[in-house]
């Protein structure tokens, strides 16, 4: 059997990943030393602990912090809230990752696409268990301008009715909630926290793709968005796996094409295959599904070559692009690929 060899640059090019990159640590630099006094001190977000140490820092600014009781990474102290949403409204590195977005989600996406299709099984999967004329409202949570809602919704006018579904999303993004690039969707500006009494056990589904690593508080927000699932709702999520290949074998400090689980501002939580499940469990979920079905972790290992920390991630851009695909099937099987995938079930 012969397994395909993803590049990331079918995700955006090499040159639009140096602009961000470069714009991320000059706009990282200008929220720290602007807001780095207003910095909070916080237990872990993944656990709530508050035993922790000092592990590194990001750039010699950000403190990162290992959590004595469940091991698991954080930037502490936290920016907040006004540091994140300087970040969010202000820096340019937004506004360009928005329109890599914006060009690309008409045209065949590999993480979209595999997005798209584990929403029809999930929808696939409440029509059957549901009576007829069951209205399916599914709500995203970070839309930005709603690029994979539109995407989802022309995949789902193919299986159903259109008024069988509703599509929802919110975004703290004002610019990228004014700008959709469909006119049709209804998307509004906000914080999940802040609309779920509003929207209290509305959603049959609830998305959010690469946010939770985002936020100051975490469990705060899954608990907001338990509120706003139906009983037994499902929430489908992804975030960085801090334990992924490319995550292991290219520092938070150097080159990095695609962000790393740890990246602060925007990354200030790291998640992993390890401590996903409690995070969920203590949230008030039920774990369906954790998989890392990513593709681009080899190939990032080849691009970033001269960045590796040791000899053995270099070995692998030694391989044959054969071996290399059928060792990017492996890391997705095993669930190490740097890229996670969630599914979970309100309790």
């Amino acid at each position: 059997m012969k397994y395909k060899y993803h590049s990331f640059t079918s995700n955006r090019s090499a040159e639009d990943a140096e602009k961000i990159f470069a714009q991320r640590i000059e706009d990282a630099t200008y929220i720290y030393k602007k807001h780095h006094k207003s910095f909070d001190k916080r237990s872990c977000p993944v656990c709530g602990g508050e035993d922790s140490t000092r592990e590194d820092d990001f750039h010699g600014m950000y403190g990162i912090d290992l959590c004595g009781t469940c091991s698991s990474l954080f930037v502490n102290p936290a920016p907040s809230i006004d540091a994140l949403s300087d970040y969010y409204e202000n820096c340019l590195c937004n506004r360009q990752l928005s329109s890599v977005i914006k060009k690309r989600y008409d045209n065949n996406d590999l993480i979209n696409d595999d997005r798209v299709q584990l929403l029809l099984d999930v929808m696939q999967g409440i029509f059957e268990q549901s009576t007829p004329g069951k209205v399916v409202k599914i709500l995203e949570v970070g839309c930005n301008n709603g690029a994979f809602l539109s995407k989802l919704k022309q995949a789902l006018e193919k299986n159903y009715a259109p008024d069988t579904f509703e599509l929802h999303g919110v975004d703290i993004d004002s610019t990228a909630v004014g700008s959709p690039v469909d006119d049709s969707l209804k998307l509004f500006h906000g914080f999940a926290e802040d609309i779920s009494h509003e929207h209290k056990d509305t959603y049959d589904i609830v998305l959010h793709f690469e946010l939770v690593e985002h936020l100051i508080d975490p469990r705060g927000f899954v608990s907001s968005i338990h509120e706003m699932l139906l009983q037994n709702g499902t929430m489908v999520f992804t975030t960085p796996n801090i334990l992924g290949l490319d995550n292991q074998a290219l520092s938070y400090n150097g080159m990095r094409y695609l962000a790393h689980g740890m990246f602060p501002p925007m990354h200030i939580n790291a998640f992993s295959t390890e401590n996903i499940g409690h995070f969920l469990i203590s949230t008030g979920f039920s774990v369906e599904e954790i998989a890392t079905p990513g593709k681009f972790d080899v190939d990032m290992l080849m691009q970033c070559s001269g960045d590796l920390k040791e000899s053995l991630f270099q070995d692998v851009t030694n391989m044959e692009e054969g071996n290399r695909a059928l060792l990017q099937a492996l890391l997705a099987r095993l669930n190490v690929s740097s890229h996670m995938q969630c599914v979970a079930r309100k309790k």
